[in-house]
């Protein structure tokens, strides 16, 4: 776990001083990029080798649906409460010019 820390810290710290130049930077977001896509794989074939998990698809298929619906409606509602709310500062603001 050390050692992912210590990354993570040398990587915001290269970022934030601008030390590697943009051919570097961009070879190094095409690894960092391979290795993510390497991670899902792996990370999906380890899922379809679990048998508990697959008896359990249907289920979790279903609960998956539900949070990411009820997600995207209150992101939808609160959008446009917020809109609603600011909205009317705006207008005010432009009558005073």
């Amino acid at each position: 776990m050390e050692e992912i820390i210590i990354c993570i810290v040398a990587g915001i710290l290269l970022g934030w001083f601008d030390i590697l130049s943009y051919k570097v930077r961009l070879w190094l977001n095409r690894i960092s990029l391979a290795c993510l896509f390497l991670m899902l794989i792996c990370l999906g074939a380890k899922i379809g080798c679990d048998g508990n998990l697959l008896a359990q698809i249907e289920t979790l298929g279903k609960q998956s649906l539900i949070l990411g619906g009820s997600t995207i409606l209150g992101t939808m509602v609160m959008f446009y409460i917020i809109i609603k709310l600011f909205a009317g500062n705006f207008d005010a603001e432009e009558g005073k010019e």
